[in-house]
């Protein structure tokens, strides 16, 4: 019985390390200021719609259109593996679907938690 209950156990201990390996980190912002300040090869990802990067953006973001596939892995496949990608969108939907997809590809990517409307609410700084 109770090398049943280890079994168990140790399986569950297992699983659940595997999930946490595949998740995505989320920050707050002001986290994700700092992480990005931090890292010196740091890319930011935009992965909204251009007519609403066009309406402004976080500095030094890239567009990447989530809801354009074609777009968006036509793009994924220039990215560097080496880097760590901060992804947003306008509220966290899509980029923590494109999030998923990126980290399932193999690259390092953290979430802005509540995306660019949050930010915004915070009075954080935008490119227009």
């Amino acid at each position: 019985m109770k090398k049943l209950l280890f079994s168990i156990l140790a399986a569950l201990g297992l699983f659940a390390n595997a999930q946490s390996q595949s998740e995505v980190e989320v920050l707050e912002s002001q986290a994700f200021i700092e992480r990005v300040k931090a890292d010196t090869s740091a890319i930011i990802l935009d992965v909204r719609q251009p007519e609403e990067f066009a309406e402004g953006h976080l500095a030094q973001a890239i567009n990447l259109d989530w809801l354009n596939q074609t777009v968006f892995i036509n793009g994924l496949a220039k990215l560097n593996k080496q880097k760590t990608y901060y992804i947003y969108c306008r509220s966290g939907r899509r980029s923590q679907a494109a999030a998923g997809k990126l980290k399932a590809e193999g690259f390092q990517v953290v979430d802005l938690k509540g995306g660019y409307l949050h930010w915004v609410e915070l009075g954080l700084p935008v490119v227009k």
